[in-house]
């Protein structure tokens, strides 16, 4: 897909919510932001098909993400979901101790990436505005911070439900409109691809862990933003900074 296609998409999603943004009216709000996800979606998987008409024309390719203190694993983890849930792979890369930042490296083909960069940009900003208006007042900040980390990863793992839910829908949509019905097919061998890529770039992965916080009501709490969160806002970029809330 050439830039120039990519700008037309983002342009036709970014007025779709313009418009969402500027209604007095609920419910047309609603339908403007839908109808905003619904393209991005499509999108996701029209890339697929194209790539399958001719592989040649894209390969894996790795982009990094600065995430920002605090919470920095707890951050990973919604990262990490994103990223799965695009089709993409994600690894956690050392940080020098006492660093306030680290980079977080997304192995996939490149429509995939730019998505995975606008999503996470999106989710990290709405995160953080939700968990700073929820977050309990008058405790200690032992328990703030506990009940902050069980709302990130609630929030995290209310995304990541939701994205494959979404994946698969329009997958599921577009094989039973083709006559071939191969887009499960060839989303097996686009990510055998990248599974194949990550493993060359990074052949020593360990397992990281990242704690849960002990918070019900935190986790609670994140999982309801998680399901009232926007899927369909941010824009295409670089390498940035992001998450520092």
């Amino acid at each position: 897909m050439s830039p120039a296609a990519d700008d037309h998409r983002l342009a036709l999603v970014r007025a779709l919510l313009a418009k969402a943004e500027a209604s007095d009216y609920p419910e047309e709000a609603e339908a403007f932001t839908a109808k905003a996800s619904e393209l991005i979606a499509r999108y996701a998987i029209d890339d697929v098909l194209l790539w399958a008409d001719d592989n040649s024309s894209s390969s894996p390719e790795e982009l990094r993400l600065v995430v920002l203190a605090p919470y920095l694993p707890q951050k990973a983890v919604l990262v990490s979901a994103v990223a799965g849930a695009q089709g993409c792979r994600a690894v956690r890369m050392p940080a020098r101790p006492g660093e306030r930042q680290e980079v977080i490296s997304v192995v996939g083909f490149p429509s995939d990436l730019r998505w995975v960069d606008a999503m996470v940009t999106s989710l990290l900003v709405q995160l953080t505005t939700a968990m700073l208006d929820q977050s309990p007042q008058g405790v200690s900040s032992s328990t703030s911070a506990g009940w902050r980390r069980s709302f990130i990863v609630g929030f995290a793992d209310s995304i990541a439900e939701r994205l494959r839910r979404d994946r698969t829908a329009r997958a599921e949509s577009v094989s039973a409109e083709s006559a071939s019905g191969s887009t499960a097919l060839v989303l097996m061998e686009r990510d055998q691809h990248v599974a194949g890529e990550f493993r060359r770039r990074f052949p020593h992965v360990r397992s990281s862990w990242a704690s849960s916080g002990s918070s019900r009501s935190g986790a609670a709490a994140g999982r309801r933003a998680g399901q009232e969160a926007s899927l369909a806002r941010g824009s295409v970029g670089g390498v940035r900074s992001i998450g520092s809330g």
